[in-house]
């Protein structure tokens, strides 16, 4: 089990919180009441939205999340409409759940892959338009704080050299060896979703990516995306775990720590004097950077998952008309369809 999977989130004080100043709340329901769905409850709540109803097999985890509760999504949407569907249930029953709340006319915020590959993607996204309903998945790293910071303030580093993402998960843990391209390829939508954002403009296609697997549960991604190089590892067994970015330029570097939700500025002088004095303040801007962002976590009470309030409080704005959707569909294939090109290409079974 990973860090962040280890933490839970807090018993909400605020869980019947009043409406937002000059608009009524958002009304959401949770299908999938395990950690997943504990944490989302808390993002929902931060952004403002009232947890009306969850579904799980288990009625008393769901009655941790809802006052309502109900064994399955069927049943819930049966008795209550809710404006939002948080779903965080297994990739594998999507399709049916995503379905049944298109039926209904609710909006979906769903853990990510949305779906089992391209073309049933592409499906639920045909069908949520056809039904008037938006459909997002959870790429919540993208949206982090430091993201944001680096978005802001990226003419620091100059031309864009390299873009370098890793990601190292103790999600396999137990797992046979047979399972890690799966659980890698569950992984990988992460860092596609941070270039996108990144880059604006279409991804590389499948064929211009380089795929290799230097040993067992290791699998490096590269192409090029105009004047930089796109560099991303996945490991599930490299530890200790971590979620890093690395942004390189012609006059500096970003350094992102993707777990914790913090990045800093590293200057690219050259001269021997900052040679010397590197490993010092490359040193000072992770301890300074990391102690103001866990001490705004912690008065957030957002102990895990950074970057998945953020998203859900634009999900909410976009369903809202308040805002764009935060992830375009075109987004949203372009990563179905390279997860789908890395199966292929690594042999990855369902994970």
């Amino acid at each position: 089990m990973s860090a962040e999977a280890a933490v839970q989130p807090r018993p909400d004080p605020d869980r019947a919180r009043g409406p937002r100043t000059g608009a009524a709340p958002l009304r959401v329901a949770i299908a999938g009441a395990g950690l997943m769905g504990r944490w989302h409850a808390h993002a929902a709540r931060r952004a403002g939205a009232l947890v009306i109803a969850a579904a799980d097999p288990d009625r008393g985890r769901a009655a941790r999340l809802a006052p309502a509760t109900y064994a399955d999504l069927g049943a819930l949407l049966a008795d209550t409409t809710p404006d939002l569907l948080h779903l965080c249930t297994p990739t594998a029953t999507h399709g049916t759940l995503l379905r049944q709340a298109a039926a209904h006319g609710v909006h979906a915020f769903a853990e990510k892959p949305l779906a089992a590959d391209l073309a049933e993607t592409r499906a639920l996204l045909d069908g949520a338009a056809a039904a008037g309903t938006q459909l997002c998945p959870v790429h919540q790293y993208a949206f982090q704080a430091g993201i944001e910071t680096i978005l802001r303030d990226r003419h620091r580093i100059g031309e864009a050299v390299l873009i370098d993402l890793a990601f190292f998960s103790a999600g396999a843990v137990g797992r046979p060896a047979a399972d890690l391209a799966g659980i890698a390829a569950d992984i990988l939508p992460h860092p596609l979703s941070i270039v996108q954002r990144l880059c604006p403009g279409p991804l590389p296609a499948a064929a211009l990516w380089q795929i290799a697997q230097p040993g067992p549960g290791t699998f490096a991604l590269q192409t090029a995306l105009g004047s930089a190089l796109v560099r991303i590892t996945l490991s599930l067994t490299a530890r200790p775990t971590r979620a890093t970015l690395d942004l390189f330029g012609t006059r500096g570097a970003f350094t992102a720590d993707l777990f914790h939700g913090y990045t800093f500025f590293r200057d690219g002088t050259a001269s021997r004097r900052s040679k010397l004095t590197r490993p010092l303040r490359d040193g000072a801007g992770h301890l300074g950077h990391a102690a103001v962002n866990l001490a705004g976590r912690a008065w957030r009470r957002e102990l895990a998952y950074p970057g998945l309030a953020a998203l859900c409080a634009r999900v909410y704005a976009s369903v809202e008309g308040r805002g764009p959707a935060p992830i375009p569909p075109a987004q949203i294939l372009e990563i179905a369809a390279l997860r789908d090109d890395f199966i292929a290409r690594t042999g990855a079974g369902a994970p």
